[in-house]
């Protein structure tokens, strides 16, 4: 039996985690400081997935989900070569590029905006029972022979954030190609050109990016509320804790918005300032009620400083839709 690969969907018991909502994650992997009071659901959903096969063995690649490998199965012992963990609980990652590289090779690959590297998993499955993995973080300045090989007709697609580095790069990367430009990498692209607009400071802010170039462009840009909390958000990351307090104040100067005031929130709470935080996240949790990521994060706050009849009153103030999701988040029966 020749290798085969085909697309296929997996059902699986998910927990979901990582900065997937709008507020920003400020931390290695990003984790608020506060304790968390949170049961998050193990719900059974479908996850996209690519399958990899031979005449001995299955390998099930996850690539909705970062690009994880999930089984590899033995088909003629009829068991899991490794353990297989029941439940899927990544610590982050989101869906990625995937295609064939000849016949026997599944790449994906995607950008990783805090590292600004692109990176590639090759899954070989030649005949025989031995899957190779090679991972590779990518250097898009230097390539070899194997890097610029292109891949085959395009199964999966990724984020947008790869193309919009190599647009700033002016680079192309072959054997990972980058496409997609989409509504999220729009300001961004805005900011390559001298200048990022503000936007409705109650809408999301969208995802910061921290690299050098990046947080260069924001300190040369004309400012406004999003370029100081993008810039306060790249100062934190480089442990610039002072600085970035700084950028989310001025932000706030500028036009208060509850993501400035949320991150506030979580530097008080970092100084050992509880109830000062509690205050921060909880008026930015009532200045946008109908987003259920802030409500959850001030309930926890507020439960951690001792407040619960302040908690239970701005749980009381969340739209119903808003409140159905909060409670679930929180692992409350209803």
């Amino acid at each position: 039996m020749v290798t085969q690969l085909r697309q296929a969907e997996v059902v699986l018991p998910v927990v979901e985690c990582g900065p997937s909502g709008p507020v920003s994650a400020l931390g290695a992997i990003g984790a608020v400081p506060w304790p968390r009071r949170t049961a998050r659901p193990r719900d059974p959903r479908p996850v996209r997935a690519v399958v990899l096969e031979n005449e001995r063995l299955i390998a099930t690649v996850l690539i909705g989900r970062g690009g994880r490998l999930h089984s590899l199965w033995h088909r003629r012992e009829h068991r899991p070569v490794p353990f297989s963990a029941p439940t899927f609980q990544p610590v982050s990652g989101g869906p990625v590029f995937a295609a064939p590289v000849g016949e026997d090779t599944l790449r994906v690959w995607e950008w990783d905006v805090s590292r600004d590297l692109p990176y590639q998993i090759d899954f070989v499955l030649p005949e025989g029972e031995a899957l190779q993995v090679d991972t590779k973080v990518r250097d898009p300045r230097g390539h070899t022979e194997w890097d610029e090989l292109p891949p085959g007709d395009l199964i999966a697609a990724g984020s947008g954030w790869g193309a919009l580095e190599l647009t700033r790069l002016g680079v192309r990367l072959p054997g990972t190609p980058f496409t997609g430009l989409g509504p999220d990498q729009r300001p961004w692209l805005e900011l390559l050109r001298g200048n990022m607009t503000a936007t409705d400071p109650e809408l999301p802010p969208g995802r910061s990016l921290v690299s050098a170039p990046w947080r260069q462009m924001l300190e040369s840009a004309p400012e406004n509320w999003l370029t100081a909390y993008h810039l306060g958000v790249a100062r934190w990351q480089a442990r610039e804790n002072e600085a970035a307090i700084a950028a989310w104040r001025r932000s706030i100067e500028l036009d208060v918005s509850p993501w400035a005031l949320r991150n506030l929130a979580v530097a008080e709470f970092g100084c050992g300032h509880v109830r000062e935080a509690a205050e921060l996240l909880t008026a930015a949790a009532w200045s946008t009620p109908a987003v259920p990521d802030l409500s959850v994060e001030a309930v926890d706050l507020l439960l951690a400083a001792g407040q619960a009849d302040e908690a239970a009153t701005l749980l009381r103030r969340v739209p119903p839709l808003g409140f159905l999701h909060t409670c679930s988040s929180l692992g409350l029966a209803m």
